[in-house]
């Protein structure tokens, strides 16, 4: 163990001198939730403005009842004049409501009286609005019914049978999980990042720079070699691991996304947990960019493999957030998708089964273990140090 303390103390070194492997490991963690932060505030804030409702009116004397019952309705009534479609694209105004000079003789004569409502559903303010207005003029127009059978002696249950009820059992913080499912991507991706160029330098870039074939000749084995590789790998994608979640955790705290209907946080025993969640996540990772980096021939061609495996752990995000998979246990016994699971549960507040994480730790630390391995046997193959 002490030769191999010996080589991990000299790739940690080798490592911390190229500024850039630490750049690499710890911007994308640091600026991606961030980002996404940025994003989700954004459209916080576009439904916050949406709910602050102005309409535009083309004849609001046409229909003074109907003017008076959105107003009651905190919607703020302004007359409208000029080119509807050049108004909304050029974001003047939200939405236009375009009531007909017949209206009132029309709704006397109990017909129905065609409304136009106006807005560009490619931006998501007019979109919002746009069905807001939608939703009180249907309410409206219900209550309008209601009454005219009334005035006729007929009750209005005999036209509406069946009232739903509605009940959502989803808690803030599961809504929460399924919005932020871009910040779940970032923890899950960051020791695939936080570790690539350290497992390209330790490996396709000594062979290249020749400096691997010196190091064979030390009185020490192939498992004390790349062991000290491996886990100078495995530390920078627990570092990038560890300030992803602290980024995230950050991020949630400063943005509010109350207009949203969710108050995501994580508390620290929600950041513990994920974390120790994703340890395996960082020995996977290691073990994969190390073997692919080991069968490229140049350093140029091993960063372009290892550009696609952060595909990897992409795959089970995307396919939750598109479907509602149903939780199955076998999910957890598959590395990558089992942490997957596991992290949506802490984020949704719902914690997780001790025998779930053993099982997902366990396997992924495994498979790890055996692509480790594979590399120790690997590092005694001619064609592979002199990259043949």
């Amino acid at each position: 163990m002490s030769s191999l303390l010996v080589v991990l103390k000299k790739e940690i070194k080798d490592s911390t001198r190229d500024y850039r492997a630490l750049m690499v490991a710890l911007l994308p963690a640091i600026f991606g939730p961030l980002l996404m932060g940025v994003l989700f505030s954004s459209l916080a804030k576009t439904r916050s403005e949406a709910d602050d409702l102005a309409v535009a009116v083309i004849g609001q004397q046409h229909a003074p009842d109907l003017i008076s019952f959105l107003k009651t309705n905190d919607v703020l009534i302004e007359d409208f004049e000029g080119d509807p479609r050049t108004e909304i694209r050029d974001r003047n105004v939200t939405v236009i409501l375009s009531i007909p000079e017949d209206y009132q003789e029309r709704f006397a004569a109990f017909e129905r009286v065609p409304i136009q409502l106006l807005a560009d559903e490619s931006l998501d303010q007019s979109q919002l609005a746009a069905r807001r207005v939608r939703r009180l003029i249907e309410g409206y127009n219900r209550s309008i019914g209601t009454m005219r059978l009334m005035t006729r002696g007929v009750n209005p249950i005999v036209a509406s049978p069946i009232r739903l009820e509605t009940q959502d059992f989803a808690t803030a913080t599961a809504r929460a999980s399924r919005i932020l499912a871009g910040l779940q991507l970032i923890m899950l991706m960051a020791a695939f990042f936080g570790g690539a160029g350290v497992a390209i330098d330790t490996t396709a870039g000594e062979r290249e720079r020749k400096s691997l074939e010196p190091l064979l000749v030390h009185p020490l084995t192939s498992f004390q070699i790349m062991g000290g590789k491996w886990l100078t790998v495995v530390m920078y994608g627990l570092l990038a691991t560890l300030v992803a979640v602290v980024s995230t955790a950050t991020v949630l705290k400063v943005f509010s996304l109350e207009a949203l209907g969710v108050d995501p946080r994580l508390t620290a025993d929600m950041q513990v947990a994920i974390f120790t969640l994703l340890i395996p996540m960082a020995l996977l990772a290691a073990s994969l960019q190390m073997l692919v980096s080991l069968f490229a021939k140049t350093f140029k061609e091993a960063q372009s493999y290892l550009g696609l495996l952060p595909m990897l752990p992409m795959l089970p995000i995307m396919v939750t957030m598109f479907r509602d998979v149903k939780t199955a246990p076998w999910m957890y016994s598959v590395p990558i998708l089992g942490q997957q699971q596991l992290v949506t549960s802490v984020m949704r507040g719902e914690g997780m089964q001790t025998l779930d994480f053993l099982t997902t730790a366990g396997v992924t630390t495994i498979v790890a273990l055996g692509i480790f391995g594979v590399l120790v046997r690997l590092l005694r193959s001619e064609r592979v140090v002199y990259g043949s």
